[in-house]
């Protein structure tokens, strides 16, 4: 069997990323719209639907997105803290290896960065937010 070149993996990834992309679009649409497939059957979608529309939290947008902020700081918290780990997991395993403790360090070095960076995000975020939050109260 011949091996596909470099050159096309990223033709070729386009092509199943619209494929999988156009498949969820139909899906989606017999979701929001509680129709039934084609075939006859829903799936279950009515079923989900309803179930969807008793999530209603009651949130506005303001407390949705500092909600979805939070979320995606603690999964990138959590990214930045396993680098740091594998990096002094290299570093412990590098056996002396001069080049290994090197690549280890900056591993590590990397994580720090990033989690610093994510701190400071964070709490420009929170004091962004919170200003917006005052000012919107006062009017």
């Amino acid at each position: 069997m011949k091996k596909l070149s470099k050159k096309y993996y990223p033709k070729a990834l386009t092509i199943v990323l619209i494929v999988i992309f156009s498949m969820s679009l139909v899906n989606t649409a017999w979701a929001e719209n509680g129709e039934t497939s084609p075939k006859g059957t829903d799936y279950g979608l009515k079923q989900t639907i309803d179930k969807a529309k008793d999530l209603d939290t009651g949130k506005t947008l303001p407390e949705a997105v500092g909600l979805a902020i939070n979320y995606l700081f603690g999964i990138l918290g959590t990214i930045f803290l396993i680098v740091i780990l594998i990096g002094g997991y290299k570093w412990m395993t590098a056996g002396g290896n001069e080049e290994k403790i090197e690549a280890a360090k900056k591993l590590v070095i990397s994580g720090v960065n990033g989690m610093i960076l994510i701190f400071l995000a964070y709490a420009l975020a929170y004091a962004i937010i919170y200003a917006l939050t005052e000012a919107i109260q006062k009017t």
